[in-house]
């Protein structure tokens, strides 16, 4: 039922389409294992964004140098063409601007603008206060409108 936003969401954290389908089954792995722990106030797809972007950043810092992955993950974007060539060019301009902001901005404008999460929920699911939360989203959506205002000066 969730599977496809879960990979969705993680193409667009780790801009990787074969990195995201390990993170997604990871994130499907660990909420069976967690099946049990699972409380019933929050909503169930929160739950599980919140696995699905801890499996992120856990890959993440697995990395020693997270200046050679963000380069590594610039060239996997072109060797990725195929997942591009769906989108019509006003989708592809928007994703390529998401991929050049910070990962936790593009994690909180994903959940909130594409997925549908409420501010509170992100702030959930990332496991951070909401007032930061809502300074990510902010700050992410004025650096998207700078940069598709200019979508081919600063190309990947």
């Amino acid at each position: 039922m969730h599977q496809s936003a879960v990979r969705a969401f993680l193409i667009r954290l780790c801009r990787n389409s074969a990195l995201a389908d390990d993170l997604a089954q990871e994130t499907f792995l660990n909420a069976f294992r967690k099946l049990a722990s699972y409380k019933q106030s929050g909503g169930f797809a929160s739950w599980l964004f919140g696995i699905a972007y801890r499996c992120f950043l856990q890959h993440r810092r697995s990395e020693k140098r997270a200046l050679e992955v963000h380069n590594q993950l610039h060239l996997l974007v072109d060797a990725d063409e195929q997942f591009y060539e769906t989108l019509a060019p006003v989708q592809r301009d928007l994703e390529r601007a998401l991929m050049q902001l910070e990962a936790k901005q593009a994690a909180a404008i994903s959940l909130n603008m594409s997925i549908g999460f409420s501010h509170a929920e992100v702030a959930d699911i990332m496991d951070m206060p909401l007032g930061t939360v809502k300074s990510h989203i902010n700050r992410g959506l004025a650096k998207l409108r700078e940069l598709l205002q200019h979508p081919h000066e600063s190309e990947i």
